[in-house]
């Protein structure tokens, strides 16, 4: 295949055919490609890109054609409105939010998280450091670390998904700093807060942000209006999210104005929390996060991963439960502090119960149930952090089982193990709970998304990346352990300091994680074509790519003997260049020792006298790892 193609089919690469034919950009910038992947777009087909952006393939390759060969029918209004509509703040502006979130959790999220439960487990005790401290950090994860994410992702992708433009990128922009500042003015304010200017700190950045997410609620509602469309199933999760978003930074600011009030008396202080502090936890993780994660994976997992989407009518009835029962289980669990009875326990119950039944089914086809037909990186994540979801579940239904009835059969408890029989709470179980839904589930989730995300907004091959098995080893590690060893305190004080070490495995992962996204960002590209030199002589243990590249005379041979994928130049220049030709020459059963012969001879390479290869360590593309990609059939 040559530049000179007139015609393109599904299976064409968006790179080649902008490269051949770039007059036909506005056809993709219509459906959604605006701002991504650079002047060629990502390295993926039109066949991929009609599904994740949610159009019918065979228009989409029926307008391309017709452009093609008629470079006319793109009128002169549609090229400059193309070019005008190419905003860099709006296709750009998900970066500084991505950047944010990575610097808070690297700061007052995770970093800050570790130290704490490092403390904790040096004192061996949940309840010996200050409550103000903990909701700082806890604010920091929801609002700087999720928050961020979130709308970085709904300003870049929601219009995309609509295939329109985002509304007033410049309100969007200031909906960022309104977060930055709310979320480290909280971080410093909150602790100090019996200092009445860091306490009025507090209440101010709290009350940015109050304001950033109702602009944040408009600027979307705004967009999604302008596109004329209909709401699809998975948009009323979004929508709710996002209601949710706005309901918890309410409560969050009286709760907050509450629990600091001047000459707080520690009882009623203990009043305050241990009523209305849970449900705010519920609104933020069940109703913002976990809503918002079902809403963007409905739409966006099927697409990305080829992950089976849910029954229609499961996706619409689900909706309904999961907004009712997060309401019910913030309002049950008041009401049951506050007056006790059946009533109020009986419905925080049935609300947990629906929560949990809902949310897992909505998600079983995307964890250990799940047939990915796209091999990519990012699955492993998604995989892992819906098993996560799922275990989190199972242990907040049967929380009752473990405070009523597990605790007190055993005779061998911590002092934390006999205090929380006492109480009939356990702050071991109910964090370990907590933790695997927001680290092991929401975090797992922001992980695997933005590795596919920003390298393809980037116009980076996700296939010439490294795998992150190491942050995905490390974050599930101390994610296991922190859950475990928290509910082990319990029953033994030896667990405490294991389970401070935890959050180091997590902030080492996410820290390995984080710099390489921020890289990618910044423009860092993992392939040069000046790294590798030419060789003497072809040997098997080089990349088909390179080979072809080198010795342009061998494509004819390699094309004659099944090494179809070679015709296009795209992946010649990326995916080829991962391909040793002794893997490919196994996968089409060939002799990779003749074959190498064969190729030596049609490029004119002499053998060397001793018999030997030349070395060469410039032929390893280090960037590459094998295991990193799904290898082709070449």
């Amino acid at each position: 295949m040559t530049n000179s193609f007139t015609t393109v089919g599904p299976d064409l690469m968006l790179p080649e055919l902008l490269e051949a034919h770039p007059h036909v950009r506005p056809i993709l910038d219509r459906y959604g490609l605006r701002g991504c992947g650079g002047s060629l777009g990502p390295a993926e087909s039109i066949e991929y890109f009609a599904r994740v952006h949610g159009v019918d393939v065979r228009q989409i390759v029926d307008e391309l054609n017709a452009a093609i060969q008629d470079p006319d029918s793109i009128s002169s209004e549609e090229q400059r409105s193309a070019g005008d509509s190419l905003d860099e703040l709006a296709d750009t502006i998900y970066r500084r939010f991505f950047k944010a979130g990575i610097v808070v959790i690297m700061t007052a999220g995770a970093v800050w998280g570790a130290i704490l439960l490092l403390r904790i487990g040096f004192k061996g005790s949940f309840t010996a450091l200050p409550i103000h401290e903990i909701n700082a950090h806890g604010h920091a994860q929801i609002f700087g670390w999720v928050g961020l994410f979130v709308m970085g992702f709904a300003y870049q992708a929601f219009p995309r998904m609509k295939h329109t433009s985002l509304w007033r990128p410049d309100l969007a922009n200031m909906t960022f700093y309104l977060m930055v500042f709310g979320v480290f003015a909280r971080a410093l304010g909150e602790p100090l807060f019996h200092i009445p200017v860091f306490r009025g700190l507090a209440v101010v950045a709290n009350l940015a942000e109050v304001v950033a997410i109702g602009m944040f609620l408009t600027i979307i509602l705004k967009t999604l209006l302008s596109s004329g469309k209909r709401l699809e199933r998975h948009d009323g999760f979004i929508l709710a999210s996002m209601a949710f978003f706005l309901l918890q930074a309410v409560y969050d600011l009286g709760f907050l104005y509450a629990t600091t009030a001047p000459g707080m008396a520690p009882e009623r202080l203990l009043y305050l929390v241990s009523v209305y502090q849970a449900p705010l936890r519920d609104l933020q993780i069940h109703g913002f996060a976990l809503l918002m994660i079902l809403g963007v994976g409905l739409r966006m997992l099927p697409a990305l991963f080829g992950l089976r989407a849910p029954n229609a009518i499961a996706v619409r009835v689900g909706l309904g439960l999961l907004v009712c029962a997060v309401l019910g289980e913030a309002t049950m669990f008041i009401l049951m502090r506050r007056y006790g009875g059946p009533f109020a326990t009986g419905g925080l119950l049935i609300s947990m119960l629906l929560i949990a039944i809902t949310s897992v089914g909505l998600t079983l086809r995307w964890g250990v149930l799940a047939r990915p037909t796209e091999s990519d990186r990012s699955v492993k994540f998604v995989r892992a952090a819906v098993i996560w979801l799922h275990v989190s579940m199972l242990m907040l239904v049967l929380a009752p089982v473990y405070m009523y009835v597990v605790l007190p059969a055993v005779e061998s408890l911590s002092p934390s193990g006999h205090r929380a029989v006492e109480i009939g709470f356990s702050h071991a179980y109910g964090g370990a709970v907590r933790h695997a839904i927001t680290v092991g589930f929401i975090s797992l989730m922001i992980l695997g998304m933005a590795a596919k995300i920003v390298p393809t907004l980037n116009g980076v091959d996700i296939r010439q990346l490294r795998s992150l098995w190491i942050p995905f080893f490390l974050v599930n590690t101390g994610c296991l352990m922190r859950v475990s060893f928290q509910i082990g305190t319990d029953f033994a004080d030896w667990a405490y300091p294991v389970t401070g070490v935890s959050g180091l495995l997590e902030v080492a992962g996410i820290g390995i994680w984080g710099l390489h996204l921020w890289r990618i960002m910044a423009g860092w590209r993992p392939v040069a074509d000046a790294a590798v030199q030419r060789p003497s002589r072809i040997t098997a243990d080089d990349k088909v790519g390179w080979i072809v590249q080198w010795f342009p005379a061998t494509l004819p041979v390699l094309l004659a003997k099944g090494f179809a994928p070679l015709q296009s130049p795209i992946l010649r220049r990326t995916l080829a260049r991962a391909v040793s030709l002794r893997a490919a020459a196994r996968q089409h059963n060939l002799d990779a020792e003749a074959l190498v012969a064969e190729l030596n001879s049609v490029a004119g390479l002499a053998r060397d006298v001793d018999g030997s290869h030349t070395k060469r360590h410039e032929q390893q593309d280090h960037t590459v790892a094998r295991s990193d990609i799904s290898l082709p059939v070449l």
